[in-house]
């Protein structure tokens, strides 16, 4: 019995979630339309409740697409993203985006340097 738990644990392990939604929305719409069908009402709503409902699954629907799909709405958030497409498909690697973020440190250190060295030589600078 445990090797037959343990065999079906292993084989859901790789169902995502939205599966798992997809899995409990049915079985919730298959439920209520049995119980439906057999002359039962499962949920005993006035048309303003129902309407005040849906507003509500409204909101926070849109609320958790947002959240879900991480709107992008500044420039750097839009070029990162185009940046995980081209690793995603497989146009770039890792190790190349890793050395080019390496790249860009050691310049910025670089120049902070020369900045700094050049107000040291000019006397453009404070001590206190």
């Amino acid at each position: 019995m445990k090797e037959k738990i343990t065999k079906i644990a292993d084989a859901l392990s790789g169902v995502s979630v939205s599966t798992w939604v997809v899995l409990a929305t049915i079985v919730l719409a298959v439920t209520n339309a049995i119980i439906t069908a057999t002359g039962h009402n499962p949920i005993v709503v006035s048309d303003n409740q129902i309407a005040q409902y849906v507003s509500w699954a409204m909101v926070f629907a849109s609320i958790g697409y947002g959240i879900w799909k991480n709107m992008s709405i500044t420039k750097s958030a839009q070029t990162a993203d185009e940046v995980l497409k081209l690793l995603k498909q497989g146009l770039v690697t890792v190790a190349e985006v890793q050395q080019y973020i390496q790249q860009v440190k050691e310049k910025q250190n670089t120049s902070a340097d020369q900045s700094a060295e050049t107000v040291k030589n000019t006397g453009n600078y404070k001590t206190e």
